[in-house]
């Protein structure tokens, strides 16, 4: 049965990729003036057809590390420049 559903999806997920490529067309062919056809709003396609990157936990991790360090050198470079006197 898993197999059958992934089957599914990828067939969906060509059949999609297949209709982005058209509407792309279309959209060259006629200047524009052509709206995309959206099919499926729940799908994770937007709609140039790329899909959604997803982040790993470990990516996530990586970039909470990142912001976190980033803050408090924020935070310290404030108190910083509250602690010195400016000579006017």
């Amino acid at each position: 049965m898993d197999a059958i559903i992934a089957e599914l999806k990828s067939q969906k997920t060509k059949l999609l990729d297949e209709l982005t490529r058209i509407n792309r067309a279309l959209t060259a062919l006629t200047g524009g003036t052509r709206t995309a056809v959206t099919t499926d709003t729940t799908s994770a396609t937007t709609k140039t057809g790329r899909k959604k990157r997803q982040m790993t936990p470990a990516q996530k991790r990586a970039v909470s590390k990142r912001m976190k360090k980033s803050w408090a050198d924020r935070k310290n470079k404030a108190a910083k420049a509250a602690e010195t006197p400016t000579t006017s």
